[in-house]
């Protein structure tokens, strides 16, 4: 029977120090790490996270929020496009999804343990980056609804799908092999996702042809290459951050659920002592945990 990433044991858990992009985010880990002493955020760390949140989440989103409303509102001289008939980013949005990062990180409040923090700050960033993906992508949607074609948008949008489908699954494929040293052969979904993947941007450029045949019929407010190279560079962008949550950030998170669901077998492997693992503070309320020490 398949094994879920969710349902390793023990020994499994810990072959996921084999993969490269856990390698990778574990510098930033450990510089993160540093910045705690027995479970407790030095001051400068707490002073860093208030400006990093008023300068981001807070702050930067709202510049996000304005440029929408102008988009929509104002006439956009030079760049000869056509204001958005809809802001999609209204500063009503702006707060439910500013609310949405602020109840992850009082949830994030209830996991105390030393060992914990530092992926508890990462998770915190990491959302506060979709966040801040999720701003972008809706401060420009109603300007690239009112003048690209919305046969090349829905293509845009086809083709971003498979491409996330895809890389989630590679993903989860690979760190199936990694912790279960399993394999398998591609699924008939992963060909065509490959396909897709492969020759979307083909793709694309078809429905860029079509779309200049039913020009000529029904008119055309911006030129080929500047709907193609403003759909071109969402793309890009678009790409670049769900890559970083799904290949770093996913097995990053997959190590801390491990270390919460065996933290003793953990802290023996890392040879650290109670308060080293857990904190002074944690161990003050679950002092039953100090039996382990005794054992």
């Amino acid at each position: 029977m398949k094994k879920s990433i969710l349902q390793a044991s023990f020994e499994e858990s810990l072959n996921l120090e084999e993969d490269g992009f856990l390698k990778l985010q574990q510098e930033q880990h450990d510089k993160t790490a540093r910045k705690f002493r027995q479970g407790i955020p030095t001051i400068g760390f707490k002073i860093q996270c208030l400006l990093l949140t008023l300068i981001f989440p807070v702050g930067l989103s709202y510049l996000f929020s304005l440029g929408a409303d102008k988009f929509t509102t104002n006439d956009l001289g030079k760049l000869r496009l056509q204001p958005a008939s809809l802001n999609f980013f209204p500063w009503q949005v702006y707060i439910i999804l500013l609310s949405i990062w602020l109840l992850f990180v009082v949830m994030g409040k209830t996991f105390k343990q030393a060992f914990i923090l530092p992926y508890r700050y990462q998770f915190h960033v990491f959302t506060c980056m979709i966040i801040f993906y999720i701003d972008f992508d809706l401060s420009l949607l109603g300007i690239i609804l009112s003048n690209a074609p919305f046969l090349l948008v829905l293509g845009y949008i086809i083709i971003w799908a498979v491409l996330l489908y895809f890389m989630i699954t590679t993903k989860i494929k690979a760190l199936e092999k990694t912790m279960f040293n399993s394999s398998g052969e591609a699924s008939l979904q992963d060909k065509v996702a490959k396909i897709i993947g492969a020759y979307g941007m083909g793709f694309l450029g078809l429905a860029v042809i079509v779309q200049r045949i039913l020009s000529v019929f029904l008119g055309d407010k911006l030129s080929t290459f500047e709907e193609l190279g403003m759909l071109l560079i969402l793309m890009v962008l678009n790409i670049l951050m769900p890559a970083v949550v799904i290949f770093i950030g996913l097995p990053y998170f997959l190590q801390a659920y491990y270390k919460l669901k065996y933290p003793e077998q953990y802290r023996k492997y890392e040879g650290k002592s109670l308060e080293e693992f857990y904190g002074k503070k944690y161990l003050k309320k679950h002092k039953e945990l100090l039996n382990h020490e005794t054992r």
